[in-house]
């Protein structure tokens, strides 16, 4: 029987407010956030400063799936 290896989920975070849905997710699951997708102005700086690493991906009617990293979401 092979061994089994589970990595870590690859986090993308749709309609992400201030990321509290994202850090519990981190929290039971563990992984590494890829991306967020929030256009709320106040909601976005919360993010760019907890995250500022993370792109934010705005409004998710206009974006092209085809380039954004496959996620758990």
């Amino acid at each position: 029987m092979q061994p089994t290896t589970t990595r870590p989920p690859l986090i993308g975070s749709l309609c992400s407010g201030y990321g509290g849905l994202d850090l519990g997710v981190q929290s039971a699951l563990g992984g590494t956030l890829a991306w967020h997708a929030e256009v709320n102005p106040d909601a976005s700086r919360i993010l760019a400063r907890h995250w500022p690493e993370i792109p934010n991906l705005g409004d998710i009617t206009n974006i092209n799936w085809s380039t954004v990293p496959r996620c758990v979401s």
